[in-house]
């Protein structure tokens, strides 16, 4: 009984002190949560007083924030645009917005400013939604928060059960096949697809913006800020350190209608020593091959460039590809062997003279693999001299991440071309395939090639020879049998029958006109096998058997050259005397037949023969009048 009473006494005692320690522990929670209450409390009231000052401070400072908003609009919409110490990536020069008459100057579009405007209301709305008045954060003193311990992580609400893990490729070929439901063909969607890839509009300075609507400068007068590109210092650089073999690809773009004028002696210069260290490889680009004669071969064109490229001092090249970077021939090979050539992290230098036609390469490259074309941000292609002023980066266009640089157009001073403007450069640009204009000309006779050059022919094997004038069809040409009266016959047509230049004035500013005696010594008079190149104008082929003597007259600083004939054909149609546009036999016919007595005698008035219908032919041409 003792021994019971003894038990029952300890277990009511141990029941007491366990009874105690919950209640203590009790009072301990509730006491921390008032004082979490309290401490929440003074939070609120610190966070009302906050709420209070700033709403006090929207109230008597509207202005200054929306003055604040204002002011930040513009640059917002700079940086929406990627603008802020960048480049132009139309010509590659400095962006600024102070000076509007000095390079890189740029206006922020219209659609850019009121989308930042929207975006600094927005900004202001949400400033005013923190007003007390208009209703913040309440807190209430009965708010509990939970206690970590208290969250079962394991639980899982029927219905939501997870599904189990899906391999990768699993997953990948139902994604494919689930896409292939919705596939369309419609070139509409694939182009409003496209359309919706775009980023934000690409900022380019006002003279990319006006040669990009309208093909021409506003601002002439400013083309003389213009800075100039010194290639060996920042290109020469960038190849100073190269180390490994075969490290970078150079691009060397040549126009194949004017080849010796735009051939960039000065960049090969600095090229060539890297080229036979191995450093670099070249890629001979041979320009407006669809602008070529028909009569020309692709055999015969790619030998003539090899030839001619070594003549200039450049030793070897790793390829030579005839393409037209306007019209997209020859573009899948030259792109093929690219890939072929790059490792991952070598770069690409597109280099040439002006108006060779690397910003339309390069936008034809960047068209292929998806990069920024002329439309959204790449280089602008144009038929003024010196559109690119900088280097322009397009990064990881090619397919193996290499970088394509876009260098300034080689400013070449003996070119004609390079002293024209832009509606000048039009004329002389030829926009179609050329086709030859054949003179049987006699010894004294002379060829007036727009006001710009002319050939006069002083003594030859025979009495007479043949000189085929290949230019764009846009500049034209007259035909005299007689050279004394040629300094007054351009004094009175030059600027406007006989263009470019456009007006008279114009001609003041080429520089002094002067004559050079030319040599050439031809092989066949059925054929033309010497060629006098006129830099930026055209070239003359010479049909002769034996030694031919000219004096060639043109502007002061001028390269005049003779080569191996590039297009020995002639047309079976000779000209007549007089202006090229008022010529009756001025067509190409497409045959290869050679000029003949027969065929000379059949048009009446033989070209410069001799004839009496020759003596008369100073003024329009009589091909095919009956006698």
């Amino acid at each position: 009984m003792i021994r019971r009473r003894a038990t029952a006494t300890a277990t009511a005692t141990a029941t007491q002190t366990t009874t105690r320690d919950a209640c203590a522990r009790a009072r301990a929670r509730a006491n921390a949560r008032d004082g979490t209450v309290d401490e929440r409390a003074s939070v609120r009231g610190r966070a009302s007083a906050s709420v209070g000052a700033r709403s006090a401070a929207l109230g008597s400072g509207r202005m200054t924030t929306t003055t604040r908003t204002t002011t930040t609009t513009r640059t917002r919409a700079r940086a929406s645009a990627g603008v802020g110490g960048s480049a132009c990536p139309g010509c590659g020069v400095g962006l600024q917005d102070v000076d509007a008459n000095a390079p890189g100057f740029y206006v922020t579009p219209k659609k850019m400013l009121a989308a930042a405007d929207a975006d600094a209301d927005a900004d202001a709305e949400d400033e005013e939604a923190f007003d007390v008045d208009a209703g913040g954060f309440e807190f209430d003193a009965d708010d509990d928060d939970f206690d970590d311990d208290d969250i079962d992580e394991t639980l899982t609400l029927p219905g939501y059960e997870l599904a189990p893990l899906v391999d990768a490729e699993d997953a990948e070929a139902k994604l494919d096949a689930f896409n292939a439901l919705f596939d369309e063909d419609d070139e509409g969607t694939k182009r409003r697809a496209k359309k919706k890839k775009k980023g934000p509009p690409v900022i380019v300075c006002a003279r990319c913006f006006a040669l990009r609507t309208s093909g021409r400068v506003k601002n002439e007068a400013g083309e003389s800020l213009l800075p100039s590109f010194d290639f060996e210092r920042v290109i020469g650089d960038r190849f100073n350190r190269l180390r490994e073999k075969n490290s970078a690809v150079v691009l060397l773009m040549v126009d194949l209608i004017d080849y010796d004028g735009s051939f960039p002696v000065d960049a090969v210069d600095v090229i060539e020593p890297y080229v036979q260290k191995g450093v670099l490889e070249v890629l001979l680009v041979a320009n407006k091959v669809d602008l070529m004669p028909a009569q020309c071969t692709r055999t015969r064109l790619t030998s003539f460039v090899r030839q001619r490229s070594k003549d200039f001092g450049l030793s070897r090249c790793s390829g030579v590809h005839l393409v037209s970077a306007k019209a997209g021939m020859g573009m899948e090979i030259l792109a093929n062997q690219l890939e072929e050539m790059l490792d991952r992290g070598k770069e690409v230098y597109v280099v040439g003279a002006q108006n060779a036609g690397k910003s339309s390469l390069i936008n034809r490259l960047s068209s292929k693999y998806g990069g920024p074309g002329e439309e959204d941000g790449g280089p602008i292609a144009s038929p003024l001299p010196g559109t690119t002023l900088g280097m322009v980066k397009l990064a990881s266009l090619l397919p193996n991440g290499s970088d394509v640089y876009d260098t300034p157009g080689l400013l070449q001073p003996f070119q004609l071309s390079a002293r024209l403007t832009g509606e000048e450069m039009k004329m002389v640009l030829p926009n179609k395939r050329l086709t030859p204009r054949t003179y049987r000309i006699q010894v004294g006779g002379t060829i007036h090639i727009g006001a710009l050059a002319r050939i006069d022919l002083l003594e030859s094997p025979q009495r007479t020879l043949y000189l085929t004038v290949w230019a764009s069809n846009k500049v034209p040409t007259h035909y005299s049998t007689s050279a004394k009266a040629a300094d007054t016959f351009l004094e009175k047509h030059a600027g406007t029958k006989m263009t470019p230049p456009l007006g008279q004035e114009r001609m003041q500013q080429f520089g002094q006109w002067g004559s050079r005696l030319v040599n050439v010594y031809g092989e066949d008079w059925q054929k033309s096998t010497r060629d006098i190149s006129i830099a930026g104008l055209c070239w003359i082929g010479v049909g002769c058997n034996g030694n031919a003597s000219f004096r060639v007259w043109t502007h002061e600083g001028v390269q005049v050259v003779t080569r191996e004939a590039l297009v020995p054909d002639m047309d079976k149609q000779l000209m007549s005397p007089g202006f090229s546009f008022e010529n009756v036999g001025g067509g190409s016919s497409g045959s290869n037949k050679k000029p003949n007595e027969r065929a000379n005698r059949q048009r009446g008035i033989g070209g410069g023969g001799g004839g009496r219908g020759g003596e008369r032919g100073g003024g329009r041409g009589r091909s095919g009048s009956k006698r």
